[in-house]
């Protein structure tokens, strides 16, 4: 039988952030294409595939300096910041859809958009989890992390298809939004860790430092 020693409460937040926040996607991702090519006007296949060309060229641009710029920048508050930014953005981003999507380029316009967000918080993401990672449980936490992420998006897919056959694409927009609002909110839960410390270490983090400069000393 399996049994996970204490998870620094960062990483679990975090964890806890991103579950919720691919459960929202999960919902629509699937299914987007169909949106396209049924509820926006000019829209087809093509529109779909350019719109998803859109957004990966967009975020891969923009993370450059973004990457950039944070690791210039002492301690991860600067990194929470982005992060924080790029989460409010995306969840703007499913309620624009819900309200102004129409057309092809105001598809277009919202995936620019929508890549500029990730572009902000996918590698400060990336960088906050590792650098707050425990010790000796690397495996164990990329694990718990890609197993929330993996499963949660299972089930929203399905869930996704079912709604959207029931209720609309609209409403399933709504919820994705609602999601990422709450996933949003428990990111914010940290903000203490790393608007006065910096570092986003918690207490446990802070205690292992110490431990491993006591260490030294002997």
């Amino acid at each position: 039988m399996f049994r996970f020693s204490k998870i620094n409460r960062i990483i679990l937040t975090m964890i806890y952030a991103d579950f919720i926040f691919v459960i929202g996607g999960g919902l629509i991702s699937p299914i987007i294409a169909v949106f396209i090519t049924e509820q926006v006007t000019g829209g087809s296949v093509a529109v779909a595939g350019f719109a998803v060309t859109v957004f990966w060229v967009v975020k891969s641009a923009v993370q450059i300096p973004v990457s950039l710029y944070a690791d210039k920048r002492k301690g991860d508050r600067d990194d929470y910041g982005f992060i924080l930014v790029g989460y409010a953005i995306t969840t703007l981003i499913s309620f624009l859809y819900f309200l102004f999507v129409r057309e092809a380029w105001h598809v277009y316009l919202l995936e620019a958009i929508n890549g500029v967000a990730y572009g902000m918080l996918t590698p400060c993401w990336l960088a906050v989890f590792t650098k707050n990672i425990d010790r000796q449980k690397e495996n164990t936490e990329w694990m718990m992390h890609s197993n929330a992420v993996g499963l949660g998006f299972a089930a929203a897919a399905a869930i996704g298809g079912v709604l959207a056959e029931r209720f609309g694409f609209r409403v399933i927009f709504l919820v994705v939004g609602v999601m990422k609002v709450i996933s949003t909110a428990t990111l914010f839960t940290m903000r203490r860790e790393f608007i006065n410390g910096g570092d986003g270490r918690d207490g446990d983090g802070i205690i292992e430092i110490q431990r491993q400069k006591e260490a030294i000393q002997r």
